[in-house]
């Protein structure tokens, strides 16, 4: 296991959380009406094009611990939504305490997304795939090890993709994916920053004391959580 003491309370890849129910057919998609309502905004706002699912991500993250350990799914969701919403300044505090608006339209109004969008939007969804502006470092069937979390980040705090457990470790290249929008720089505004990206496999006992060798973990990793091994 990773030691819980040094990763963000986010990352819980590899904890012991208890049993997992598996979805049955039949099952609400949404257990609760409101979920939906709150994926809704969460579309809405993100269609207005003022900030990336990449930053959405790290205002989930960024939640403080006891909200994020006590918070449902999308009690997360909503939390991150609404304080994103404060600091771009699309409403503030008060507005959302007295549930009216008291200033006039924020410039992003006109953008936002109507009921007659939706389908052809979702429908389209959004490529962060992007045109090869180098040749890849690794190729298929190469070992590498992967860096630590924090030494990925653009800033501190900061968004990465590569989960704590998976740290340090030796895995081999399966594919090559080609270039993707950077998750790191394209949460904190820093720009797309493309970069190679690869589906890494490990073996199970690699990443756990508990781990099954025939087993494996694949995790996709961008080039800069990447070096190659000497």
């Amino acid at each position: 296991m990773t030691n819980s003491k040094i990763k963000p309370h986010h990352d819980m890849g590899g904890d012991q959380a208890g049993p997992i129910t598996p979805d049955r057919p039949g099952d609400a998609i949404f257990a609760k009406p409101w979920h939906k309502r709150v994926l809704g905004l969460t579309v809405a706002g993100g269609a207005m094009g003022a900030w990336s699912i990449d930053t959405s991500r790290f205002w989930r993250e960024s939640l403080l611990k006891t909200d994020y350990q006590s918070f449902t799914y999308y009690e997360k969701w909503l939390a991150a939504l609404t304080n994103l919403f404060v600091a771009m300044g699309f409403v503030t505090r008060d507005e959302i305490i007295n549930g009216l608006p008291s200033g006039p339209k924020q410039p992003f109004h006109d953008a936002a997304l109507g009921a007659d969008r939706v389908l052809a939007m979702l429908a389209a969804g959004a490529k962060a795939s992007r045109p090869e502006s180098t040749k890849p470092l690794f190729q298929q069937g190469q070992k590498v090890r992967t860096s630590s979390p924090d030494a990925t980040k653009r800033q501190m705090p900061g968004h990465t993709r590569l989960p704590h457990y998976a740290a340090g470790k030796i895995g081999v290249i399966l594919f090559y994916h080609g270039h993707h929008v950077l998750p790191n720089s394209n949460a904190h505004f820093l720009g797309e920053c493309p970069e190679p990206l690869y589906s890494v496999e490990f073996s199970s006992a690699d990443l756990w004391p508990d781990g099954r060798a025939g087993d494996v973990v694949i995790v996709d990793c961008w080039q800069s959580y990447l070096e190659p091994l000497t």
